[in-house]
């Protein structure tokens, strides 16, 4: 039968960006508009990627159909494609196309849906359920984006409605609100218990500390603190989420460290990967203790929102080329094609980068990248030799920080505190791209010892940790392990490791071995790089290159002398923070005892009153 095509348009009093972000939230714009919930299975292709097989149930009827991959350009449109097999449709394509306004700040959004029927009930059908009620739905959800983009709450329409929640209520009175005061910050108690208490399951089946800050407007490390203590309080369950690095969704959660493996796999993007603890895990916490956030139905597998690192993507049918151009802002980006492979690429603000590209997708690679293109709209003229059909997606290369990482979170002395049961599993070693390592020896100790004898020395020694453990928590590390009289931290910021030391050696003169004789003194070295973390000795652990040539930076500190390796300065944030800091300091080519060559290690001074 012939296709019939439903077009409606709308203004919306939204600029195109901020529209894009809420349109192209496909997930949460179908739940508004009332469409029902679909289950998805994916069947790996020996090309590349998975098929996506889609099944729901609609007015009493079973529909199933390829879902096949989505395209767009943002801020522009998107377009889904659906083949049934099973339903009164053969096929359906929407599309969703944004173009500015006439007035500023508004945006001209047109969906256009075109769906081939199967048979003459079909055609009746598709003027009712399309013509109709789709339109009516979707008229109410973009009739919330101006409420959306101030920053207003969207009230529970379509399959959005709340259940009741009087136990959550009474057990955030009884024991988050109490904790968060004891923590003090009572005002993020107020907007965790307003969260959890007025927004659907669908947004609480899993809470990122660092998104609800941003969206908060408040500062991430106290409310990761507030959902650690209230976890151990019982309100929350850990989950560890498995980041594909294709797609940077999560594919899998476990409840315990030890359950992690060292590898993951994806099977809407068909590809093992390994689980390192920069990216491929991602911490967030669960409701579910408090009877909120039960496993939510998933309404669109592969909407624009989905994978917000991908720029555009385009399908390609067998064998044929096509003219393709988006709008790149400049820095690293990525050529994406799960037949052919990928390749990285630089946007750059300058002149003399081209603007066009001949792309050849095949079996032997993806070809014709060029190493850097110019910012603005790109045209890419792209010739698919596949004989099946093939993607093309274009991501940007870096990483969103607002995920909670183990790395991070096993940097921290509160969750070491709180959850020392929480290690990986024997054997299990896992890589961690960057890790700051702090090392500290205290200065003579062995004529100490000779002077005070073990008992007294001993004391002076616990007593030297215990303020070394206040100041590493304060800046946001933690401690691995003490060695004599020495230790072993870890931080994730390089400033916060060398703020950190400067405060080490601040406070430990305080400590003296007698009334009014000589304060302690501090030799502390400062590295960075990447490592293994794993257990040892019913703690988690780091190994590697890194940690021992951090431990030899320190070996050639002086009394009161931070000694930072060249990793330390490649940091801006180092560097800023030692300029602040004003304290005189010293470049050396130094010989680390048991590392090959020299080193450029500087040595700065910090005078005990500093």
């Amino acid at each position: 039968m012939q296709p019939e095509v439903y077009a409606w348009e709308f203004d919306i009093p939204v600029a195109r960006p901020s529209l894009w972000a809420f349109v192209s939230d496909t997930e949460r714009l179908n739940r508004l508009a009332g469409v029902f919930p679909v289950h998805y299975q994916y069947r790996p292709l020996d090309t590349g990627g998975s098929e996506v097989v889609a099944e729901a149930r609609a007015a009493g009827m079973l529909l199933r159909w390829v879902e096949r991959p989505c395209e767009w350009v943002e801020p522009e449109y998107f377009r889904f494609t659906r083949d049934y097999s099973k339903g009164p449709f053969v096929r359906l394509v929407s599309e969703v196309r944004l173009r500015d306004g006439d007035r500023p700040g508004t945006t001209k959004l047109t969906h256009t849906i075109t769906v081939t029927p199967r048979h003459f009930m079909g055609r009746v059908l598709a003027r009712v359920a399309i013509g109709v009620q789709t339109r009516a739905g979707f008229a109410r959800a973009y009739a919330l984006a101006p409420q959306w983009a101030a920053g207003q709450e969207l009230p529970a329409i379509g399959s959005e409605r709340l259940p009741p929640r009087g136990f959550a209520a009474r057990e955030l009175r009884r024991v988050l609100v109490p904790l968060a005061h004891r923590l003090g910050s009572p005002a993020l108690a107020e907007h965790l218990s307003h969260h959890l208490l007025a927004k659907p399951d669908s947004e609480l089946d899993s809470l990122a500390p660092y998104v609800l800050a941003g969206e908060w407007q408040v500062e991430r490390r106290p409310l990761l603190r507030l959902f650690l203590h209230a976890t151990k309080a019982g309100l929350f369950d850990l989950q560890y989420h498995l980041i594909c690095p294709s797609c940077r969704r999560s594919k899998a959660s476990v409840a315990s460290l030890a359950d992690l493996r060292e590898h993951g796999h994806c099977p809407s993007c068909n590809i093992r990967f390994g689980v390192d603890f920069d990216r491929a895990v991602e911490v967030r916490f669960s409701p579910r203790p408090l009877g909120v956030g039960e496993e939510a139905a998933e309404y669109c597998h592969a909407g624009p929102r989905n994978t917000p690192h991908r720029v555009a993507g385009w399908n390609f049918e067998p064998g044929h080329s096509r003219q393709v151009e988006t709008v790149l802002g400049a820095g690293r980006h990525q050529f994406v094609s799960p037949q052919a492979g990928s390749v990285y690429f630089d946007v750059v603000d300058e002149p003399d980068a081209p603007r066009e590209a001949a792309l050849t997708l095949a079996t032997d690679g993806l070809s014709g990248a060029p190493e850097r293109v110019r910012a603005g709209v790109v045209r890419f003229a792209v010739d698919s030799r596949f004989g099946v059909p093939a993607e093309l997606m274009i991501a940007r290369a870096r990483w969103a920080d607002d995920a909670v990482t183990v790395a991070e979170l096993t940097a921290l002395q509160e969750f070491r505190e709180l959850f020392g049961s929480e290690l990986l599993a024997p054997g299990a070693e896992f890589s961690i791209q960057n890790m700051v390592f702090l090392f500290t020896d205290l200065v003579g100790s062995t004529a100490m010892y000779e002077r005070l004898g073990d008992a007294a020395a001993f004391g002076l020694v616990r007593r030297h940790f215990d303020l070394l453990a206040d100041i590493y928590s304060q800046h946001g590390g933690a401690l691995v392990k003490t060695i004599g009289d020495a230790i072993m931290a870890v931080f994730r910021r390089g400033d916060d490791a060398f703020r950190a030391a400067l405060a080490m050696h601040a406070k430990i003169p305080g400590l003296r071995e007698a009334e009014g004789g000589a304060g302690l003194a501090l030799r502390i070295g400062l590295h960075r790089g990447p490592c293994i973390a794993m257990t040892a000795n019913d703690r988690i652990d780091y190994f590697g290159t890194t940690v021992n040539t951090a431990a030899r930076v320190q070996g050639v500190a002086g009394g009161h002398e931070v000694a930072l390796s060249p990793a330390m300065l490649e940091l801006p944030e180092v560097r800023a923070a030692l300029a602040e800091t004003k304290l005189p300091a010293r470049t050396e080519e130094l010989r680390l005892k048991g590392l090959a060559g020299r080193h450029a290690i500087s040595i700065v001074q910090v005078p005990p009153s500093a």
